[in-house]
């Protein structure tokens, strides 16, 4: 894999959008595990090197030399990384109905000729397009919406943060790989389309979606290495206090936010401990409301 994930980030490089070296999967007693030795879970092999990309997104670049340094010499099993802040990028999650939101999708505005990557899990998606010059996109979780602005189960990476690409490998045990009728080298990248900067801007300043309290959370973009415990009980307070949002969610989330933006990442255990420590200064706080 090692020379395909280096030809692709050069080849990312080389359109102006920045890479970053991701951690890789291992087998550890019969088991897929993230090679970075912690428990991440769904999210092994997706969050940034903590020594070649200490600053996350941050450390991303287009420098050749780096790159060639990174997947050539230091680390070769490296998972591939690419910043979204030039990019606007549709993620569909079929677990959660995203298929279906993006079949509504194609069938109001017609087949999104673009570069689109298969993300290894279980039928996932990216729909890539280029972010037109002076327009500002977030990204953002559909499952932080009562009505997503695409629907059910799809999120979009924009500005703030980035995508795992080709070739990388997915904790399934797949690879992610680029759809043979949406290839590079056959199709090019296509900016996105009026009708998407349409609803994700008005989604960002006509709806109320400003104070959302998981785009509060994803806008806490730097990378944190000092008060990290600090920091996860910020994003778990807001979470919680978010009456839209699901518990078991929320803490999901933070689970989430902490393995993409602490270096290193708190320990599972350590995250759990902050989590059910806010969870009960949280009830403390309603029952003394109701009181």
């Amino acid at each position: 894999m090692t020379d395909s994930v280096l030809l692709n980030a050069r080849a990312w490089a080389k359109h102006n959008h920045e890479v970053l070296p991701l951690w890789w999967l291992v087998t550890h007693n019969g088991q897929t595990v993230c090679a970075c030795g912690r428990l991440c879970g769904k999210q092994g092999g997706k969050h940034p090197h903590s020594r070649y990309a200490p600053n996350g997104i941050h450390s991303a670049t287009t420098d050749t030399r780096i790159i060639r340094d990174w997947w050539e010499l230091r680390v070769p099993e490296a998972n591939l990384g690419v910043r979204t802040e030039k990019l606007v990028v549709i993620d569909v999650d079929p677990r959660h109905g995203g298929d279906e939101s993006f079949a509504a999708l194609e069938r109001e505005h017609g087949e999104m000729q673009t570069w689109r990557a298969l993300t290894g899990g279980g039928g996932g998606e990216h729909i890539i397009f280029s972010c037109p010059d002076g327009v500002e996109i977030a990204s953002f979780t559909a499952a932080s919406y009562t009505t997503p602005p695409l629907g059910p189960g799809i999120d979009v990476r924009a500005r703030g943060g980035y995508i795992v690409a080709p070739p990388s490998r997915h904790i399934s045990g797949r690879s992610y790989a680029w759809s043979v009728d949406h290839h590079p080298a056959d199709v090019p990248l296509a900016p996105a389309p009026d009708w998407l900067i349409e609803k994700l801007v008005r989604r960002a300043t006509g709806d109320g979606k400003g104070h959302d309290p998981v785009v509060w959370a994803a806008s806490k973009m730097g990378m944190i290495s000092e008060y990290r415990d600090l920091a996860v009980a910020q994003v778990a307070g807001k979470l919680l206090r978010a009456v839209s949002l699901d518990p078991a969610f929320a803490a999901t989330l933070t689970h989430a936010w902490n393995i993409c933006h602490c270096v290193p990442p708190l320990t599972e255990g350590e995250v759990s401990a902050i989590f059910e420590r806010i969870c009960k200064r949280e009830i403390a706080r309603l029952e003394a409301d109701h009181a």
